[in-house]
């Protein structure tokens, strides 16, 4: 199991527990303690979890980052406005891969085209698409990581670069001039470039309040991606510094 796989299953099993301890994990992952207390120390650095007396819990920003039911219900006029911006994108017969966040659940909620062909690795907008009977899903394969309702890891980035799509829609965590798009995770990184790598078109869809803000893992340059879609809440002044760097479209819908 690569490191980055270990780290995420170590985030994914203090979602589902309020704290572990190093022993425990060991045991689990079939490594020394010294490995896991090393690896509980890089997450720390990272920010994602506090270490504790023989183990660590899950530090409760990075909880909410990855709180999707949560995160849902936020800014909901705001992201609905994004989410029906982006799925009028999607044309008769497109080929899009959706990487799984609370705008792009949204937007699949909005999808009207027909005779669509959607790959994801969304638990919620597999349910949701489920019911139209002139969409072809094609599911992910990989870990699936409970908290954020996804599945990641090498398996599905794997399976992600020997596709080709129309389109492809992804959220972010963190959109900033130095490391432009970011997200909290390395695999979930590796999985949204992907996408974007094997796409025709590559669209964001982020709040305003992402802007100027920096998550923990790279995903892309704004070279890479067609263009950015946001909410009207975004500024002329945040408009016309990140216009510089990629197309950025304010949703008034």
């Amino acid at each position: 199991m690569l490191k980055e796989e270990r780290l995420l299953k170590i985030i994914n099993k203090l979602n589902l527990t309020e704290t572990i301890t190093i022993k425990e994990l060991a045991n689990n992952f079939d490594v020394s303690e010294s490995t896991i207390r090393r690896d509980l120390d890089e997450l720390e650095e990272k920010g994602y979890v506090k270490r504790t007396h023989g183990g660590a819990i899950l530090i409760e920003k990075f909880n909410n980052e990855y709180n999707f039911l949560k995160k849902t219900k936020e800014n909901i006029n705001e992201k609905t406005a994004i989410a029906k911006y982006a799925a009028n994108l999607v044309k008769n017969g497109d080929i899009i891969a959706i990487n799984s966040s609370t705008l792009t659940y949204l937007m699949a909620k909005e999808l009207k085209a027909k005779n669509v062909k959607v790959v994801t690795n969304s638990v919620d907008i597999i349910v949701e698409l489920s019911n139209k009977n002139d969409y072809d899903i094609s599911v992910l394969g990989g870990d699936y990581f409970h908290l954020a309702r996804t599945i990641e890891g090498p398996i599905t980035e794997k399976q992600i670069r020997e596709m080709h799509f129309d389109k492809a829609f992804l959220g972010v965590n963190g959109i900033d001039v130095n490391l432009a798009l970011s997200t909290a995770s390395p695999i979930e990184a590796s999985s949204k470039k992907a996408m974007i790598d094997c796409s025709n078109k590559s669209y964001i869809l982020s709040e305003s309040n992402k802007f100027d803000n920096a998550s923990f893992y790279k995903i892309a340059d704004f070279t890479d991606i067609t263009a950015i879609i946001s909410d009207k809440n975004l500024s002329d002044k945040k408009l016309k510094k990140y216009q510089q760097y990629a197309k950025i479209i304010k949703s008034n819908l």
